[in-house]
């Protein structure tokens, strides 16, 4: 029995180490739909929604309501068969417990921080507020969703200090009030960017598949997914947009992994020098040639009915059984969900012009002083694999048999090992 993972790696262009689970919608056993709700989760700033990505039945849950989850991890799992019994698991696939209880989650939940030796349940933007001012997260209450630790709370305590110096509380609002004063990364993610008409989704499948110890932030292009209201008009501009929000959440260097347009963004971003760039992995890069399937552009941004858009999505692909049941019905729901049909034919006027490519990349490429490595399907109908002959002598180039425009999607684990691959070349 297949089984496809339930995941979350970003959401509205946060950064995030870990999520709280907030609520399941169906439990180990239940059918599920392409596009249905499946599990809610809370970030630092707000509740997220995860959908299925295909039809089939919930099959098992590894963290429950009230667990906090690592991004990245897989939260569950969707089978194609419906399962022989219905498990919960919690932290590793081979423990199996009783059907999920919220009560006894919440319960848990709550008397987390006061077990010694267990990790408390705070958000993000919490730790960072804590960690500043010295506090043990394991002595304060959250009055979040079962028990979990919000700003407020650590607002509440430092206000009850009477002898807190004026300065520390002037430096704590400053941190939480201002995205520019998040510190800088330990540890260099590897940023995530997705194609035209995608969003960070995309990669949901891929994340989980890298090698341990990669951390991912995924980030959605201008006039894509939850930035669907600020389109840009060119390569430039959405390489200073992706530049600024980096900035904005402390993340100063990182390793670039792009597919299509994400690949051209990372190499313009790469150009821009405003990021340390450790490593590159393009997958099926814009900018490279000036040839492009435009009728595909244009039949994405426009397509209004299921039918029309699994015409066109069926081009992406070597082979139309790659695609996940439901994914055109899902796709589209997402496109009128956030309503940028019109900024998605709007940036495609003005990026691929006449059909045609309407930035060269060739010399940022060139220009890359870090590992590189390119990929590229010999069956993409989107932008041709003949590009990669454009790679210079120090880029690795993959040419794979059977694939077309979107690897992460027709094979996300050689992906993952090709991004983990690049990763781990720089020591």
């Amino acid at each position: 029995m297949a089984t496809h993972p339930i995941s979350i790696d970003s959401a509205g262009g946060e950064y995030m180490e870990a999520v709280l689970v907030v609520a399941w919608a169906a439990k180990p056993g239940d059918p599920v739909k392409a596009g249905d709700l499946v599990v809610t989760v809370e970030t630092a700033k707000a509740a997220t929604e995860i959908e299925a990505d295909r039809d089939g039945w919930l099959a098992e849950i590894f963290f429950t309501e009230g667990q906090e989850a690592p991004v990245g991890a897989v939260l569950g799992t969707i089978a194609d068969e419906r399962p022989a019994g219905q498990t919960i698991s919690t932290g590793t696939p081979a423990a199996t417990l009783p059907a999920a209880n919220p009560a006894l989650a919440a319960g848990n939940a709550s008397s987390t921080a006061s077990q010694s030796g267990t990790r408390a349940i705070a958000s993000p933007l919490a730790r960072r507020l804590a960690a500043a001012a010295g506090l043990d997260l394991s002595t304060i209450t959250g009055s979040g969703p079962r028990g979990r630790i919000k700003k407020r709370d650590i607002d509440a305590v430092l206000a009850a200090r009477p002898d807190e110096p004026g300065g520390i509380r002037v430096a704590l609002a400053a941190l939480a009030a201002s995205p520019a004063a998040a510190p800088p990364r330990q540890t260099a993610p590897v940023l995530l960017l997705h194609g035209f008409g995608a969003d960070s989704s995309v990669w949901r499948q891929v994340v989980p598949l890298l090698e341990p110890g990669i951390e991912t932030i995924s980030l959605d292009l201008p006039g894509h997914g939850a930035e669907a209201a600020r389109p840009a008009k060119d390569i430039e501009e959405i390489a200073f947009n992706l530049s600024d929000r980096l900035e904005a959440i402390g993340v100063r260097d990182a390793h670039l992994a792009g597919h299509s347009l994400g690949g051209a963004a990372a190499l313009a971003l790469a150009r821009l020098g405003r990021l340390t760039v450790r490593s590159v992995t393009l997958f099926a890069p814009g900018g490279l040639g000036p040839e492009i399937n435009a009728g595909f552009i244009a039949g994405l941004a426009r397509a209004t009915s299921v039918q029309a858009l699994e015409r066109w999505l069926a081009v992406m692909v070597g082979n139309p059984a790659a695609l996940p049941a439901g994914y055109a019905q899902a796709a589209l729901r997402q496109i009128d969900k956030t309503g940028n049909r019109d900024a998605l034919a709007a940036m495609a006027e003005t990026l691929f012009p006449d059909e045609t490519q309407g930035f060269d990349l060739t010399t940022a490429l060139a220009g890359l002083g870090v590992p590189t490595r390119l990929v590229w399907g010999r069956l993409d109908r989107i932008i041709p694999a003949t590009h990669a002959a454009r790679a210079p002598g120090f880029a690795a180039v993959h040419l794979l048999d059977g694939i077309g425009h979107v690897p992460q999607i027709e094979a996300p684990a050689l992906t993952a090992r090709l991004i983990s691959e690049t990763v781990r070349s720089c020591g």
